[in-house]
């Protein structure tokens, strides 16, 4: 008989009664009051059954940490210093760049020289014409002095072609 007691709590310890479910759920409910957040829900998650054995759940969890590991090395691998002919490329593409950028800001100047000159030269023509505008003007006795146009066409001969 006690072999047969033995193995009838057994086979009770693999099943679980709901009474004993409810107290687990509260437990767990009550550890979740104490860690959630605002915005998390009221009510605690359940947790996610998985049938699969502890070998091959370690098993996956160790093939991820193996292939993290690989790819934080394959990057760290495919980076490699420049070499010499690199270098004095790069510095004669920064040195050319640099004669460009100088020989930019000279052009720039001297065209903002000639503008500004330009600028001085128009409004030293607008004074002088101000000036003109204001003096009255007199009537001069040049035309007394010149022929008129009926004398001039007078003296013109007209030739035959």
């Amino acid at each position: 008989m006690e072999h047969n007691r033995e193995e009838e709590l057994f086979i009770n310890k693999r099943f679980v009664t709901e009474s004993e479910l409810e107290e687990r759920r509260k437990r767990r409910q009550e550890e979740w009051e104490k860690v959630r957040k605002p915005d998390d829900p009221e009510e605690c998650p359940e947790e996610v059954y998985d049938p699969r054995s502890l070998y091959e759940r370690l098993q996956e969890q160790k093939e991820k940490k193996q292939q993290e590991y690989e790819e934080q090395f394959k990057f760290k691998n495919m980076i490699r210093g420049l070499d010499k002919d690199e270098t004095d490329f790069l510095d004669d593409v920064a040195k050319k760049q640099a004669l460009l950028e100088e020989q930019r800001i000279k052009e720039e100047m001297e065209e903002l020289k000639e503008y500004r000159s330009a600028q001085a030269i128009i409004a030293e023509e607008t004074e002088v014409k101000k000036e003109t505008e204001k003096k009255p003007i007199w009537k001069t006795d040049d035309n007394k002095n010149r022929p008129s146009q009926a004398q001039l066409l007078a003296g013109a001969v007209k030739r035959k072609r």
